[in-house]
């Protein structure tokens, strides 16, 4: 009546070296079985002894890289000029904004550090006449 049980048994890695660090090409053939022969990702990590998160990071920086290579294709060669002006001038709106923002953030700090160095007496702007000690 007292039976023991047997206990599920843990699946190791076939790897025998599971914190090997993967080259490119081996993480490429291994992304090419994922897509094209149906495999999944958990057997793949077993197969192959390789961490669920290093294999999906890398699925991830395989999937950015495909897209800085799609977008690199130079769009103002399809477009008309009055489409390449149109979207030329909505970049340089954006960028003006995007600097007024970083002046005015620039701003905002330097306006912090006088206040600190007048009101709490903290000296946080270097001095241009000291030396740094070497060590």
């Amino acid at each position: 009546m007292t039976e023991k049980r047997s206990k599920k048994g843990k699946i190791y890695p076939k790897s025998s070296q599971p914190y090997k660090r993967r080259t490119e090409e081996e993480m490429n053939k291994i992304l090419v079985q994922i897509q094209n022969e149906g495999l999944s990702k958990r057997t793949a990590c077993l197969k192959y002894g390789i961490n669920r998160n290093t294999l999906s990071l890398f699925i991830l920086k395989q999937s950015a890289a495909q897209i800085m290579i799609n977008d690199t294709v130079d769009l103002t060669s399809i477009m008309n000029d009055n489409q390449k002006n149109t979207t030329l001038i909505r970049k340089v709106k954006e960028l003006s904004a995007e600097l007024e923002k970083s002046k005015l953030k620039v701003l905002t700090l330097e306006t912090m550090i006088e206040v600190a160095e007048e009101d709490l007496n903290i000296k946080i702007r270097k001095k241009s006449g000291t030396k740094q000690l070497k060590k």
